[in-house]
């Protein structure tokens, strides 16, 4: 699977038949076998196609369903492998609380599910996780600002629509703070 195709149909918005032929292909052992950012990085496309979908291209309805399933997949599958991880808690916390309805399929409910995205960030801030503190708190200190892009870069290539997202909505947290 090359995810840095699926990067740049996403980023490029086009060739979303292309996008959902891959995503075809992705399945559970497929998401077993790859490293934790990889497994992110699927999760945000998915998150992301679902959350943009109409804006992005209606062909992408189609695919939806099959979104969703890889997004849960993956989900389930970082849960076992990383529940304790800071980076863990705070992008499935982010991803749940802003888009609770992605993960009804686990939570059943849609206060369930944004209160346990919430507790995901609250935990990874209690930890002094710099993402988490930014996007938990909406705290902007310089240093924290600073180690959250680091954290961001170590994770996701600067070249990626994930760390791109992350950057702007940093970005729109730091000019909210200038009002």
């Amino acid at each position: 699977m090359d995810l840095d195709k699926l990067d740049r149909i996403i980023k490029n918005e086009e060739d979303w038949d292309k996008f959902i032929e891959l995503l075809n292909t992705i399945n559970e052992d497929y998401l077993k076998s790859i490293g934790k950012y990889n497994l992110f990085r699927i999760s945000f496309y998915t998150w992301y196609v679902m959350a943009e979908w109409g804006r992005l291209s209606p062909k992408l309805e189609k695919c939806l369903d099959q979104a969703e399933h890889i997004l849960i997949d993956a989900f389930k599958i970082a849960t076992e492998k990383y529940s304790k991880d800071e980076d863990y808690l705070w992008f499935y916390g982010y991803l749940i609380s802003v888009f609770p309805e992605h993960f009804l399929s686990i939570y059943s409910d849609y206060l369930k599910a944004e209160n346990a995205g919430k507790q995901m960030l609250n935990v990874a801030s209690r930890r002094q996780y710099p993402l988490a503190i930014i996007f938990n708190e909406k705290f902007l200190e310089k240093d924290i600002l600073e180690k959250g892009k680091k954290d961001l870069e170590n994770m996701f290539n600067e070249s990626t629509e994930v760390y791109d997202y992350f950057i702007r909505m940093i970005e729109l947290i730091e000019s909210e703070d200038k009002k």
